[in-house]
């Protein structure tokens, strides 16, 4: 797990620096900064990320935003077997459903330094890949229960391409129905720390943007 979450932020932080003085004749607009680079995470929504990311265009932070959800399906859901390449897509698909129900809002901004500022998140943890980790241990006792029963028949090999297949039916099933069944814990808040670095150039923070993606995802819990 702790791969993928560098993985997914570097996807993610290496188009995200924005020049300080960029589109802000008022100075720096933490906020809107922080609200631009959240929108594109979860809901892969560029526009606003085009007026505050330094040099980015449509089409980079597109196929960011792909990136990033192809990592995390291949990471989190997929990584353990062999999908195919439909599979693959279809999990993607449920994946990005799942991040742009992600509830979450920017609650405010304080500089803390000359080029540094604590900006207030507020985010509502879901519990969906939680529910999915627990549907997923139960399918699979049940199906090894199967296999000592006989209830798959055939030489080893072909055995064994019917357990996949059931595996990766049964996976995308139940993750669909850990998303149609998705709750929300109560409102928290996360600090993220942006600030500039010797160019004159804001990021937030890795560790805290790290953060804030295990929590509202809650993926310390699977």
């Amino acid at each position: 797990m702790k791969k993928y979450r560098k993985r997914f932020l570097s996807l993610l932080l290496s188009a995200v620096v924005l020049a300080g003085t960029a589109g802000c004749k008022g100075g720096f607009d933490a906020a809107g900064y922080t609200q631009a680079l959240l929108d594109l995470t979860f809901q892969g929504e560029v526009g606003e990320a085009m007026r505050v990311i330094k040099g980015a265009d449509k089409e980079t932070l597109e196929l960011k935003y792909q990136e990033s959800i192809d990592t995390f399906t291949t990471n989190v859901l997929t990584g353990q077997f062999e999908t195919g390449e439909v599979y693959q897509i279809q999990f993607a698909e449920l994946t990005a459903k799942i991040f742009s129900s992600m509830r979450y809002r920017v609650a405010g901004a304080e500089k803390t330094g000359k080029k540094e500022y604590e900006v207030s998140v507020a985010i509502q943890p879901a519990d969906v890949f939680v529910n999915f980790s627990e549907l997923l241990t139960k399918d699979s006792l049940k199906m090894s229960e199967n296999i000592e029963a006989g209830k798959y028949t055939g030489t080893e090999e072909e055995i064994g391409e019917q357990v996949m297949t059931d595996i990766v039916n049964h996976s995308y099933e139940l993750l669909d129905t850990a998303y149609m069944r998705m709750d929300f814990a109560p409102e928290e808040t996360v600090i993220l720390e942006v600030k500039a670095d010797e160019k004159n150039e804001y990021s937030i923070n890795e560790d805290d943007m790290n953060n804030l993606i295990t929590k509202i995802l809650r993926l310390d819990e699977m």
